[in-house]
């Protein structure tokens, strides 16, 4: 990459830092990263859902581990510092999916496109 584009895309990757979009997103990963009980409960998912699929893979449904999988999602459902997160993040993948139209429109390639098929 010439000295020159390397400029500019630190330069869009400084302006994106600055948005509200961008800010608002740190904040809320780093409250979300303090919320000890979402933590645990993120972590207990995380760890009966691999159980859950390891089952899944050797042929056996286990319906007490799906409905612990099922209630532990609604805690989490109802955890204000997820929910706030999952949103912050919703629009921080969705400013860098317009910056990445604009590129690809402006370049006439899919960027995307390219990408998956790598």
């Amino acid at each position: 990459m010439n000295e020159g584009l390397r400029e500019k895309v630190l330069a869009l990757s400084d302006a994106i830092q600055e948005t509200e979009e961008y800010t608002d997103f740190l904040k809320k990963e780093e409250i979300l990263k303090a919320d000890t009980e979402t933590q645990e409960l993120l972590m207990e998912f995380q760890q009966k859902q691999q159980d859950f699929i390891s089952k899944q893979l050797s042929g056996e449904v286990d319906q007490e581990l799906l409905t612990q999988l099922t209630d532990i999602q609604a805690k989490l459902k109802s955890q204000e510092n997820l929910v706030n997160f999952l949103d912050s993040y919703t629009k921080l993948l969705n400013l860098l999916g317009e910056v990445a139209d604009l590129i690809s429109d402006r370049l006439n390639v899919d960027f995307a496109d390219v990408f998956r098929n790598r």
